[in-house]
């Protein structure tokens, strides 16, 4: 949480929001607990991405017959070959995995879009699902040096 910490860990989640900041530096932020489903913070999360949802231009989805892990990793390839190729063209992409994720909790959301992309279980699997339009630039995400994934023997 702020830019300290993003710098020093340089992975994982980036919370930027200088309300969640002043929380967490006051104190008022929990982070051994998830808010839960009826708190500010888990409502205005849901409004603020359906607002975006809302406003979304255009959307791009890949679907396969089957799911086995030949056909998962060529679809991930696929999916970064397209990405590349839209960022070349000026446009940005979102992807929305957590709404093709099969636990229980998301099953009906993912039965709707396997309905709504025409795509049945179990012949065939959304395998990606994306918001596609244009965005201002952003910088780079914060990566850690190589030095931190080496392990001395």
């Amino acid at each position: 949480m702020g830019q300290a910490e993003i710098a020093q860990h340089r992975d994982g989640l980036s919370l930027t929001d200088p309300m969640v900041v002043w929380m967490a530096r006051l104190g008022l932020f929990d982070r051994s607990q998830a808010p839960g489903p009826d708190d500010f913070a888990t409502t205005s999360q849901i409004k603020d991405f359906g607002t975006k949802i809302a406003s979304t231009p255009g959307f791009l989805w890949m679907v396969s017959e089957g799911n086995d892990r030949v056909t998962q990793v060529n679809a991930g390839r696929a999916y970064a070959r397209v990405q590349l190729a839209a960022t070349a063209h000026g446009l940005a992409m979102h992807p929305l995995q957590q709404a093709l994720q099969e636990y229980p909790e998301q099953a009906r959301p993912y039965a709707a879009i396997r309905q709504l992309l025409e795509a049945p279980a179990p012949a065939q699997t959304i395998q990606m699902w994306a918001r596609v339009g244009f965005a201002p630039p952003v910088q780079p995400a914060p990566r850690r040096g190589v030095a931190a994934h080496l392990v001395a023997s």
